[in-house]
């Protein structure tokens, strides 16, 4: 695609369209040229002159963002201290109320004290042992060969040691 040439300046008669075209005088380019150079000079300076003052300015914003996001850090790991140590002021009113050592304390599980409390209770019945409907009968009964072999120890020492070595020669 071939694109027209540019008007010669002998057929441009209207004067703003020559002031526009100023590249087509020599005269006219150079003085077009030295505006064009001290606006550029100009426009330097006051660049030169203003970027001290926008790079402090970038410094005292980062500076003042930096120290908000701290104080926003700190006041979220004080919220969060401060709701840990209420859960655990629950946690021990709870357990000190149901009568619950420390230990047992730490084990309780929930967010408010109605879930504290319930939970105490729980672990408290799990706790007491059931009624008995023999009260005089120990709810468990012991295994007599627990602990030996299901043979009765020999009083004598002879006996015993006699047992000892026959089971050591046939195991």
């Amino acid at each position: 695609m071939t694109h027209p040439d540019p008007p010669a300046a002998a057929e441009i008669t209207d004067p703003q369209e020559r002031s526009a075209q100023p590249w087509e005088d020599p005269a006219a380019a150079r003085t077009e040229i030295e505006r064009l150079t001290a606006e550029l000079a100009a426009r330097a300076a006051k660049v030169a002159e203003l970027e001290p003052a926008a790079a402090e300015l970038h410094q005292m914003r980062e500076a003042g963002k930096s120290d908000s996001q701290r104080l926003t850090e700190r006041a979220e790991a004080a919220e969060r201290l401060a709701d840990q140590a209420r859960a655990e002021l629950v946690r021990a009113q709870v357990a000190h109320a149901k009568g619950l050592t420390p230990g047992q304390a730490a084990r309780l599980i929930g967010t408010t004290r109605e879930e504290l409390e319930a939970d105490a209770d729980a672990f408290l019945s799990d706790l007491t042992p059931a009624a008995d409907a023999n009260p005089g009968r120990p709810l468990m009964q012991p295994d007599p060969t627990q602990g030996s072999s299901g043979q009765r120890a020999a009083a004598d020492p002879a006996q015993m040691f006699a047992g000892i070595l026959h089971n050591s020669l046939h195991h």
